[in-house]
C-alpha cells in the first residue's frame, strides 16, 4: 500500500478534523455558501476554453488565478495540431483523422490510443472551426517531423490570437467572471467528493473558502520544478549534469499536489517533452534560466570538441545524443556569415535584433573570437579537435553530402560552410519544458483515483493531465496546446451537462460579478518613469506580471498611453470594459 493510500485511509477513519493541515475541516463547508456552479482553477488556455463552454449554457463559473492577468505560458506559445482543414485544401494537403491516428501512434511509441484517436476525428471543429467562429483566422501550416502531411497551424501572432478570443468570448458572458490574484491552496474535501477550493490573495493576504459542486483544475504542469522533474525522470536515459529551467516559473506542480492530496492518481509522471537548445539567460542572476535559442547553419560539439548528432535531426534522437556525452553540455559554432540566422525566444525580454544584439553581443552569454584557436582557449574546449571539426564540417558542405550524421545529401540543402572571422559559440542545456504526464482523466475529464473510479466534483485539463498522454514518451508540434483547448471544451460539456439537468439546482448566494464601467471622465498619465521605477523596486507578492512588463516598458521607452487609458487607468480593472480595453493591448509586449 502506497504512502498516499495509507495516509488518505487513516484520515477517512479519524474523520474530517485531520484534514486541517491540507484540506479544509468539514465543519467549515456548512456555514460556507456556494460561490458558484464552478469553479476554474488557472486562466490559462484550458481554463478558459472549459470556461467558455460553461458560460455559453448558462452555468455560472467563476475563474480564479494567481497571475494579475489570463493566459497563462500560452501567451508565449506557437501553433496547434489540427486534422483536415480549409488551410490545408487550400495549400493542397490531403488529411484524414485515420492518416493522423496513424502518424501519431507511429511517432509517439505509446502514446494513448483512445485520446489521440478522439483528436485526430475532433481537433478541426473543436479548434480550428470553433476559433474561426470567434473571429480567429489560422493562416499558415507547418511540416513537422511526426506528421506525413503539415498539421502544425498557426494565427499571425501565435497562440495568442487563441488566447484572447476565448478571453474576450468569456467577458461577454454574464454568467462568466474573473478574480486575480487568488492562489489556490488547497481543494475542500467533503465525504469524498469535492466540493470547493481554499484560497489566499497574494496582493491582500485574505484567505477564503469557496464552494461549488465542480472544480476545475487547469494549473499547467511541473516542469518549472527541476527537482520534481529529476525524481520523475525516465529510468531509460541517463539524468542530464543539468537542466535549466525553460518552462514557466509558475509551472511547479502544485495543481498536481492539490489533486493528488483529493485522492486523483498521477500517471505518466516520468514522460517530459525535453528541449535540447537552451542557453542560460545573461539576466538572470541565478543563471537557472534558459533561452530557447538556435542557429539552423550551425555545427554542434561536445565538451571534447567533436561533433555528436545530426542538428537538424529528429528531437528526441538529438536529445539521446545530449544525454549520452560527458558532461551532457554542448557548444554551438557558427561565423559572422551566419549571425543574421540566429534566433531566440522564451523569455519576456526577448527581441531579435541585428545590431546591438543581448545575446550575441553580450560577451558572457556568447564567446566571439576572430581565431578558432582564440575560440577554443576562451571556451575551454580543446583547440585541435574543435578546429578539426569545423574542418571535417566544411569538408562535407564542399562534397555535397553529410557522410557522417546525415544532416544534408544534396548541395542545396548544405548551410554556409564556417570560415568567415568573427566565430561564434554558445554553450547549450536539456530544458523542460513540458510535462507530459500528471492528473489521470476519463474521457469526460473528469478526475480518476488509482483505481480507476470518478473522483466525483473534480475535473483537470490541458497540461495538469500531460495533455492526456497523446505525446507518449516524445513531444509533438502543437500537441500541448491543442489537447489543452480540447480538454477544456470537454470539461465544460460535461458540467454544463450535470448542472442544466439539475432540476435540484439552487440559487447561488454569493456571486462576483464584474461591474459595469463607470463615466471615467478625462484621463491622462500621473505617473513618471521614476515613479514606476519605484513601484517596481518594491517586488511586491501578486505583482509579477506589472513588474515583467513595466520593466519592459521602461526598457523600450513605450509612453504610458501606448496601453493605459480612461478604460484602462492606473488603478486594478473591476469592469469588463476596462478587462477587454487591456486585452487590446497585450500584442504590445506578445506577439511580435
Amino acid at each position: 500500500m502506497s504512502s498516499r493510500h495509507g495516509r488518505s485511509r487513516l484520515l477517512n477513519a479519524l474523520g474530517c478534523g485531520v484534514f486541517a493541515a491540507s484540506l479544509v475541516a468539514c465543519t467549515e463547508q456548512a456555514s460556507t455558501p456556494r460561490y458558484a456552479d464552478a469553479i476554474v482553477v488557472g486562466a490559462g488556455l484550458s481554463g478558459l476554453a472549459a470556461a467558455v463552454e460553461m458560460g455559453g449554457e448558462g452555468v455560472n463559473v467563476v475563474l480564479l488565478d494567481m497571475n494579475s492577468v489570463m493566459g497563462g505560458h500560452a501567451v508565449m506559445a506557437g501553433g496547434f495540431a489540427i486534422v483536415d482543414t480549409p488551410i490545408q485544401h487550400e495549400a493542397g494537403f490531403e488529411d484524414s483523422a485515420e492518416k493522423a491516428y496513424v502518424d501519431w501512434m507511429d511517432w509517439t511509441d505509446d502514446g494513448d490510443p483512445a485520446w489521440t484517436r478522439y483528436y485526430a476525428e475532433n481537433s478541426r471543429t473543436m479548434i480550428y472551426d470553433w476559433m474561426a467562429e470567434m473571429g480567429v483566422d489560422f493562416v499558415r501550416v507547418q511540416a513537422g517531423h511526426e506528421n506525413s502531411v503539415p498539421r502544425f497551424h498557426f494565427t499571425p501572432r501565435g497562440a495568442l490570437d487563441v488566447v484572447l478570443a476565448l478571453y474576450r468570448e468569456a467577458l461577454a458572458l454574464p454568467d462568466v467572471a474573473f478574480e486575480w490574484n487568488e492562489k489556490v491552496q488547497s481543494l475542500v474535501v467533503e465525504d469524498g467528493r469535492v466540493t470547493g477550493v481554499t484560497t489566499r490573495n497574494l496582493r491582500t493576504g485574505v484567505e477564503r473558502t469557496l464552494l461549488a459542486p465542480n472544480v476545475v483544475l487547469a494549473t499547467g504542469g511541473f516542469e518549472g520544478n527541476l527537482e520534481r522533474v529529476l525524481e520523475y525522470w525516465r529510468t531509460d536515459l541517463p539524468k542530464p549534469d543539468r537542466l535549466l529551467l525553460g518552462a514557466s516559473i509558475h509551472a511547479t506542480g502544485t495543481g498536481h499536489d492539490m489533486a493528488e492530496e483529493a485522492g486523483a492518481d498521477l500517471t505518466w509522471m516520468n514522460r517530459h517533452y525535453i528541449y535540447t537548445n537552451g542557453m542560460v539567460d545573461p539576466r538572470d542572476p541565478e543563471q537557472t534560466l534558459a533561452i530557447t535559442a538556435g542557429n539552423n547553419a550551425a555545427l554542434w560539439v561536445n565538451a571534447q570538441g567533436r561533433r555528436f548528432t545530426n542538428e537538424a535531426g529528429f528531437d528526441k534522437t538529438i536529445l539521446a545524443h545530449v544525454l549520452d556525452q560527458e558532461p551532457t553540455t554542448y557548444w554551438m559554432i557558427f561565423d559572422e556569415s551566419s549571425r543574421h540566422a540566429f534566433s531566440m525566444r522564451g523569455r519576456e525580454w526577448i527581441n531579435n535584433p541585428t545590431d546591438g544584439h543581448a545575446v550575441l553581443d553580450h560577451p558572457e552569454a556568447t564567446i566571439r573570437a576572430d581565431s578558432l584557436e582564440q575560440l577554443a582557449s576562451t571556451t575551454g574546449l580543446p583547440p585541435d579537435p574543435l578546429k578539426s571539426s569545423v574542418e571535417r564540417f566544411n569538408a562535407l558542405i564542399d562534397a555535397g553530402v553529410d557522410e557522417d550524421f546525415g544532416r544534408f545529401a544534396h548541395p542545396d540543402e548544405a548551410p554556409p560552410k564556417i570560415d568567415q572571422a568573427p566565430f561564434y559559440a554558445i554553450q547549450f542545456f536539456p530544458m523542460p519544458r513540458k510535462s507530459m504526464g500528471g492528473v489521470a482523466i476519463d474521457m469526460q475529464a473528469r478526475a480518476l483515483d488509482d483505481a480507476g473510479e470518478v473522483v466525483p466534483g473534480l475535473y483537470a485539463v490541458g497540461e495538469l493531465t500531460g495533455s492526456v498522454g497523446i505525446n507518449g514518451t516524445h513531444g509533438m508540434d502543437g500537441m500541448f496546446l491543442g489537447p489543452a483547448l480540447v480538454t477544456g471544451r470537454i470539461a465544460g460539456r460535461t458540467i454544463a451537462d450535470v448542472v442544466t439537468a439539475d432540476i435540484s439546482r439552487k440559487p447561488i448566494a454569493e456571486v462576483s460579478p464584474l461591474a459595469p464601467m463607470s463615466d471615467a471622465g478625462p484621463w491622462e498619465p500621473a505617473l513618471t518613469a521614476d515613479d514606476l521605477e519605484g513601484l517596481i523596486a518594491l517586488k511586491r507578492d501578486g505583482y509579477w506580471h506589472f513588474e515583467v512588463s513595466h520593466e519592459l516598458a521602461l526598457e523600450r521607452d513605450y509612453e504610458c498611453v501606448l496601453c493605459h487609458s480612461a478604460q484602462m487607468p492606473f488603478a486594478p480593472l473591476d469592469n469588463r470594459q476596462s478587462l477587454l480595453a487591456q486585452s487590446e493591448v497585450c500584442g504590445n509586449c506578445h506577439g511580435r
